[in-house]
Order: structure tokens, then sequence, then C-alpha cells
């Protein structure tokens, strides 16, 4: 395991905060840069004194000595290093994170019961994801929309260890960056988990692209995303992501693809002929959980 990696997985909120400072010049927040810095962005004292809090009671944040702060002292920081709203509540549920809870957990299995006929019934692609990405369940669309690509039970996988990810979507390196981000995001208060760990090890290995972006500790929450994919059986596809979150039920999202053209729209229609139908209009995959 990297140096980095065992940071993260013993203090993730001092690994964060420090990334995050880092990434803030001091000019951002009026501070006159001086002569030479011996860190990139801010320093432990500016965003100290941003926040409010006494530069040691910082540093113990960072060294990990101090892993809950007050909600004040969390919204004081989320203005210092100048936090978006998804990064803000990531830094919150570092903060609050609860050692003995219950995070990751599969989705019942009478909640998934009643999921699945509403995945069924709709009439564009759209899949099931839990916070590390895992594909949970599709109806027929989401299944042969991402038809050829491989490591299929898990988003980030498919698109960074698929051989042929690069060609299939066409945005992939914004797609790629995001991918990062929601997996941090999605992670949450299990952002020491050694199952997040086990994930991130296996991507990073694999891919530097995928290492350089987790080490930037960005935060991105999906809402409506466009997306553009090159598929192998019907050519070039446009849609309008939409994430549809289950209250209650530990991360999970509804991703529903909405064609944004005509042409879209055909290419959908050829590419539904192409699913194989049978009495399930659904697939649910096992979620790999070591």
């Amino acid at each position: 395991m990297d140096s980095w990696e065992a940071k993260e997985l013993d203090n993730p909120l001092g690994v964060f905060l420090r990334a995050r400072r880092q990434q803030v010049r001091p000019e951002q927040q009026c501070i006159v840069p001086g002569g030479a810095r011996q860190v990139a962005g801010l320093r432990r004292d500016e965003v100290a004194m941003l926040a409010g809090i006494s530069t040691d009671y910082y540093a113990r944040m960072e060294q990990g000595r101090e892993r809950h702060p007050s909600r004040k002292v969390v919204d004081a920081l989320s203005a210092a290093l100048l936090l978006d709203r998804a990064s803000s509540r990531f830094l919150r549920e570092l903060a609050a994170g609860d050692d003995d809870a219950a995070v990751g957990d599969p989705l019942a299995a009478g909640r998934l019961d009643a999921v699945r006929p509403l995945l069924g019934s709709l009439t564009v692609p759209a899949i099931l994801v839990d916070r590390w990405l895992n594909i949970v369940a599709a109806n027929a669309l989401g299944e042969v929309l991402h038809e050829g690509l491989e490591h299929r039970e898990n988003y980030a996988r498919m698109v960074f260890l698929s051989p042929g990810a690069q060609e299939f979507f066409a945005d992939w390196s914004e797609l790629a960056r995001c991918m990062v981000a929601a997996l941090r995001a999605g992670a949450g208060s299990a952002a020491g988990s050694a199952r997040l760990e086990r994930l991130v090890g296996e991507l990073a290995v694999a891919s530097e692209v995928f290492s350089t972006a987790w080490a930037q500790h960005d935060v991105y929450e999906k809402a409506v995303d466009r997306k553009r994919f090159r598929h192998p059986l019907v050519g070039a596809l446009v849609f309008n992501q939409h994430v549809l979150e289950l209250p209650d039920s530990d991360g999970h999202q509804i991703w529903a693809y909405h064609p944004t053209d005509d042409a879209t729209e055909e290419a959908l229609v050829r590419l539904g002929s192409l699913a194989t139908l049978s009495a399930s209009t659904f697939t649910t995959r096992e979620v790999r959980t070591s």
C-alpha cells in the first residue's frame, strides 16, 4: 500500500484538509503571498486565521489528533478552503464519521424488489448503483447500453479498466475525473474504510489517471450530466443522465439516460431491438463486497 493510501485510511479528515488547502491560492482569500512559500496553497496558520481557530487546533485536525470538530468549525473551514456544496457536505460527513456505523450495506431485499418494477417500466436505459459504484441492477436497455465493455459489475472499474472504454465514452477524460470525484463523494463517512481502500488500490495501480485524480480530493455529486457514447452497435448516442437518490438506502442511486435528440431516440429504438427480452425486464447483480 502506498504511503498516501495508508495515511488516508488512518486519517481521512486530515488528508482531505491538507489536500484542499494546497489547492487554494493565498490571493483567492485576499492574502498577500509574500516571498517564497514552502508549501503550495495556504499555510496552516492562514487556514486557522480564516476559520477563526487556533493554529494548534487546526494542526491537530490535519495530524489526526482531532477527528470530530464541531459543525461551526467545519462550516468555517469550508469557507476558508472555498469548498463547494458537495465538498462541504463531504467534510461534514468526515468530521461526524461514526466508526460503528454500517456503511455500504446492500439494499434490503424488499427494497430491491420494489425498485425492480420501476427499472423495468422505464423506456430509457437505467441502472441502479450503490455508493461504491457497484451496478446492483439494470433494465434491459441499461444492460445493452454498455454492451461490449468489461468489468460491468462496477462503473468505476468499467471506466478505468475496460480496454475499449476510452473509445466507447466520447468524453472519457472528463468522465474519468467526475467518476473519481463521485466515488469519493459516495464514500462519505466511509472514506477511510478498508473496503474503499481495496477498490481505490486496484484502480490506482491500473490507472495513473485515477491515482492522480484521487490525490486531488475533489468531490462531485451528480444531478444531471450530458453523456456521449460511441456504441459499437448503433453509433453515436447523446443522453442527459438524471440521478435519482433512493432515500434511506445508504447511498443507492438510479441513473436514467434520456435521449437528447432525434438521432439518439432512433438509435435507442434500434438498441432496444437488440436487447435480450425475457420474462424479466431487469438484471440484478451480485455486488462484490471483498
